[in-house]
Parts: structure tokens; sequence; C-alpha cells
């Protein structure tokens, strides 16, 4: 069922948005929504501030974690889909996003991971990969 959804989302055609990646919905988390922009504009050092909090030592780390992207996306990203959002009481939330990069159809998949924590959700974790098979073995 995962892999039918994925290729719904993967054949679907652009639109037009508001939301950094589409599509828009009550669902949507602040902080997901600022780390899907950064990402989108390959400002790693915004999408790192983000998760600082539960990785202190994400600048230490910092090349080694987003260094890849460099290879992955020389030109960037020209657009980005939301495929799955997650939600589960009391405070738990995941996103599978798609990030297409400039001339090329292949995407990226981003997963992100966040919980809510003195009354807001924060981002715990995330993982992205070429191989859109090892991220959705990483759903919870």
């Amino acid at each position: 069922m995962k892999h039918i959804a994925l290729a719904i989302a993967l054949t679907a055609p652009g639109l037009a948005f508001a939301q950094s990646c589409p599509p828009s919905t009550s669902a949507d988390l602040p902080v997901f929504e600022a780390a899907k922009a950064a990402f989108l504009k390959t400002d790693y050092k915004a999408f790192a501030n983000l998760v600082d909090d539960y990785i202190p030592t994400i600048d230490d780390q910092f090349e080694a974690l987003f260094g890849p992207l460099d290879a992955l996306g020389p030109r960037g990203f020209d657009r980005c889909r939301t495929v799955l959002q997650r939600r589960e009481t009391p405070g738990f939330a995941q996103e599978l996003i798609l990030f297409f990069p400039k001339g090329s159809t292949v995407p990226l998949a981003l997963h992100l991971v966040g919980v809510e924590a003195d009354g807001e959700v924060r981002m715990l974790e995330f993982t992205y990969n070429t191989a859109i098979s090892e991220v959705l073995e990483g759903l919870h």
C-alpha cells in the first residue's frame, strides 16, 4: 500500500502552492514546514538549527550530514511534495517528503520525525536518501 501511494505521488502533476511542499493540510506543523522550506532552498544551516536542541553536536557533524547533498542535488531542488503525514497521540509526528533536484526526475526522500515537548512540536531527527525504499523502512 505504501508503494502505491508513493507511485501516485510521484506521477501527480505539479501544482502552485503556498506551502513549500504541497499539499497543504490541517495537519501541517510549523517546524516541519520551516524544515521543508529550508531544505528546498538548500539552506542546510537553517535546517540544522531546527534540530540542534536534540543533536547538540550537529555543527561538528554538519559536513558529514549535509555534504552528500551537494553531490545528490548540486544545483538544488526545483520542487518537492509531501507524500506522507503521520500524527499519533499523544505527541508523535513524522512526514515523508520528496525533493526533486533541478534537471532530474529522480527524487530524494526526506523523513522528518518530531515530538511534542513543552507545548510545541520539535523536530527530533531526520534522514534522507535517494533510495526511497531505505527511507520507507525507517518509518515508525
